[in-house]
């Protein structure tokens, strides 16, 4: 039996994608126009990396692909950030 209940990879994929979302929660209640959206996509390439940090001393070794620290959960954080943020943003800020 595996020394994990879920498989590395698993973990840091929904880890990814539950940070985006709440990254674009924060964003939608605490961003507004004025501010840049360069300040909120650095917010989120800085979060990226931190858990690619974070996951590559958690399981140094311990991985099939040494390079799917990097690459797993790329584009559904990005798109986990990106959907929670405009869907929240809107439902909270209507036009008109």
């Amino acid at each position: 039996m595996s020394e994990y209940r879920f498989k590395p990879e698993s973990l840091m994929y929904w880890t990814r994608v539950a940070l985006g979302a709440l990254l674009g929660a924060l964003h939608a209640f605490f961003w507004r126009p004025p501010s840049s959206i360069i300040s909120a996509l650095l917010n989120m390439v800085l979060a990226y990396v931190l858990t690619y940090y974070f996951f590559k001393r958690l399981y140094r070794g311990r991985l099939k692909d040494e390079s799917a620290t990097w690459k797993e959960g790329v584009g559904s954080f990005f798109l986990a950030w990106l959907f929670t943020w405009f869907l929240l943003y809107n439902a909270l800020f209507p036009l008109g």
